[in-house]
C-alpha cells in the first residue's frame, strides 16, 4: 500500500452513528458490522422477548453475505507524483449504518449492515374509522 499524507483544510460532519467511521489517514483494514432490529408500533406495547435475534425468528440476520470472486486478471501500476491527498472543504450531513468516510488508503474494507424493520399499525377497523 502506498502511504500518503492527508491534509484537510475544513470539514464538517453533522452526525456519525451506528457502527460508522470517520477516518483521516491510512489504515490496513476496516471491518464495520451492524445488526439492527427496529420495531415500531402505533400503540406502545412492550413484550419481554424483544431484542432477541434468535435464528428461527429472524433468518435475515443469519444468512451468509454473497461475495464476489476476486478479480485476478487485472494488472495495474500507479505513480503518485505528489504523495499528498489534499482536500479543501467537505460538508457531510450523516454517516450511518456501517458506512465509512475516509480520506486516505485502505486495502481491505468489509462493511456489513443488516436491518429488519417491523411496523405494527392498527387496522382501519380498530382505529374507529368514519
Amino acid at each position: 500500500m502506498i502511504n500518503r499524507t492527508s491534509k484537510i483544510d475544513l470539514f464538517k460532519i453533522n452526525s456519525v452513528g451506528l457502527c460508522s467511521l470517520v477516518q483521516i489517514g491510512d489504515s490496513n483494514e476496516i471491518l464495520p458490522k451492524i445488526k439492527v432490529l427496529a420495531v415500531q408500533r402505533q400503540i406502545s406495547t412492550f413484550f419481554g422477548n424483544e431484542g432477541s435475534l434468535k435464528r428461527e425468528d429472524f433468518q435475515t440476520f443469519h444468512q451468509p453475505f454473497p461475495y464476489l470472486l476476486p478479480e485476478t486478471s487485472v494488472h495495474t501500476a500507479f505513480f503518485h507524483e505528489k504523495p499528498l491527498i489534499h482536500v479543501h472543504s467537505i460538508k457531510i450531513q450523516a454517516v450511518s449504518s456501517s458506512s465509512i468516510f475516509q480520506i486516505g488508503s485502505t486495502p481491505l474494507i468489509d462493511a456489513k449492515s443488516r436491518t429488519k424493520h417491523i411496523r405494527k399499525l392498527l387496522s382501519n377497523e380498530s382505529r374507529g374509522s368514519t
